[in-house]
């Protein structure tokens, strides 16, 4: 009896690995298949809710505008430009080696999957954890049915979080952007 229950228990978890490296692959393939994303976001962080609308385009370049008109981002190459219309300042951070880098960089986020074994299914997510460093890591969210990804949480050196989540989510769209930074 006991023979059969780990026999059992073994092709179990073989099966249940065989899902993962067929979620996984899919995933990949689906990524690989997409150039732009366009669609609107809800970001929750320690600030609160904000929402707005997005274009990226990979690798590397993404504008953001906030639906209060107050808050803008610019993303162009490993600089990301907050633009705060309200205050009228500029900032801008380096994003090599972040969370949010790997995230917009669409070749180093296929590597960081295809090293991954666990990615976990959910009735409305498949959802996976990529480690940046030590202190850092972004669980990404992806829809089960198409694979397409539907928005990340970022866990910061700080223990932060922010959680970004698309919907709306048009793909390989047209755009002229140029994603310039304004003086």
């Amino acid at each position: 009896m006991k023979q059969l229950i780990c026999a059992v228990l073994t092709v179990l978890l073989f099966l249940c690995n065989q899902s993962n490296a067929s979620e996984k692959i899919k995933i990949i393939e689906n990524l690989r298949k997409i150039n732009s994303l366009q669609f609107n976001f809800t970001q929750l962080s320690s600030d609160g809710q904000e929402n707005g609308s997005c274009i990226l385009i990979y690798p590397k370049k993404m504008r953001c505008i906030y639906d209060d008109q107050k808050k803008e981002i610019i993303v162009n190459d490993d600089y990301l430009y907050l633009i705060n219309k309200e205050e009228n300042k500029n900032y801008n951070y380096s994003i090599k080696d972040t969370p949010l880098g790997v995230m917009l960089d669409k070749e180093s986020l296929i590597e960081k999957l295809s090293n991954i074994e666990k990615f976990n299914i959910t009735n409305n997510f498949i959802i996976t954890t990529v480690e940046i460093s030590s202190s850092e890591s972004v669980d990404i969210y992806f829809e089960p049915k198409n694979f397409t990804i539907l928005g990340w949480r970022i866990k910061n050196y700080d223990k932060s979080t922010l959680e970004f989540m698309m919907k709306n989510i048009k793909i390989n769209v047209i755009s002229d952007e140029k994603f310039q930074i304004p003086n």
